[in-house]
């Protein structure tokens, strides 16, 4: 009886031996690299800043939302293809600077994953892309969206360093999402609602700025090399502003939503409230205890109380949304 553990004989057919080159094999992974590359270019994770452009039909007029989602998605596409562009634009100018950051250096231009000639082509597809979108909404949306790409092209070419104003620009540009919104469905402007995103926006990008002062100072770094409007804050003047705007944003929100159709207005204004101020709580107990506050999209993605604090919020306020729907049938 042969031995179960019998060795295969000499005629047993023998597996082929496969050698792979080293170079020939970084060369294959290079293009699937570019690839990568150019699609962190657009920076896909603050698409969510996007969703601003939902914001006043949703909660304001939720039924005419539904009827004019066409206009809806095609002005929310446009700013989605809009920012990217302008990312890509600041990150072309800015890839020396960034190489100074202990984040920003690892982006795909200034680790020269990215080309700036691959960069270049993609920001003139989607600034093509965006022409294109506009044809089809209402003209007061085009000139918005047009007002967007001008200030922030403006901003990468000099206001960017300029203290105060670098982040009012920034926070005018969430402002414009929500207006462009707000024409596209042909509803009444909101300026309470404009109002406190002006200020959260501007709480936020002061909170970033002051994550970068921290950061870079505790590298042993000069924060005025890699963006000079550092030179002008302090952590605690940021402190003081950071909380102000927040305080003021809280206001606008409530009052938004009070001046939505009574009954549900007042009620849901006072139904979560608890979770506006929690957040504002939160958030300023991140950046000033954890070091938060660098990119406020992956903090909030980072951190459950925030999530679970947003998601109940988000589903009080859909039911209130439900109801004023089902009251207007």
């Amino acid at each position: 009886m042969k031995h179960a553990l019998e060795a295969p004989s000499s005629s047993s057919p023998e597996l082929p031996v496969v050698s792979v080159d080293p170079v020939v094999a970084v060369q294959a992974l290079r293009p699937l690299a570019r690839v990568g590359g150019l699609f962190i270019l657009l920076r896909p994770r603050q698409w969510i800043k996007g969703s601003l452009v939902l914001l006043a039909p949703l909660v304001a007029s939720p039924a005419t939302a539904v009827t004019q989602v066409v206009p809806l998605l095609g002005t929310l596409l446009s700013f989605l293809a809009a920012s990217s562009a302008v990312y890509i634009f600041n990150d072309l100018r800015d890839r020396e600077r960034d190489r100074l950051h202990p984040v920003k250096r690892n982006r795909p231009l200034a680790s020269g994953r990215v080309s700036a000639g691959a960069a270049v082509t993609l920001l003139v597809v989607l600034l093509a892309g965006t022409a294109a979108l506009l044809m089809l909404l209402p003209v007061l949306v085009g000139v918005i969206v047009a007002g967007y790409l001008a200030i922030n092209l403006w901003y990468c070419l000099a206001l960017k360093h300029q203290p105060l104003v670098d982040v009012s620009v920034v926070s005018v540009g969430f402002v414009l999402r929500v207006l462009a919104g707000t024409i596209a469905v042909g509803i009444a402007v909101q300026p309470a609602l404009l109002i406190g995103v002006y200020c959260a926006c501007l709480a936020l990008s002061l909170g970033k700025r002051r994550h970068e002062l921290a950061a870079l100072s505790a590298a042993g770094g000069e924060a005025g090399e890699h963006r000079p409007a550092l030179r002008a804050y302090s952590v605690p003047f940021l402190d003081q502003v950071v909380l102000v705007n927040l305080v003021a944003a809280l206001v606008g929100y409530v009052a938004f939503i009070w001046a939505q159709t009574p009954p549900y207005g007042p009620v849901t204004a006072g139904l979560t409230f608890p979770f506006a101020a929690f957040a504002v709580h939160r958030y300023l107990q991140m950046i000033a205890m954890g070091g938060s506050g660098g990119d406020p999209v992956e903090d909030l993605f980072r951190d459950r109380a925030m999530l679970v604090n947003v998601g109940l919020w988000a589903a009080v306020l859909a039911q209130a949304m439900l109801t004023s729907i089902w009251q207007l049938r």
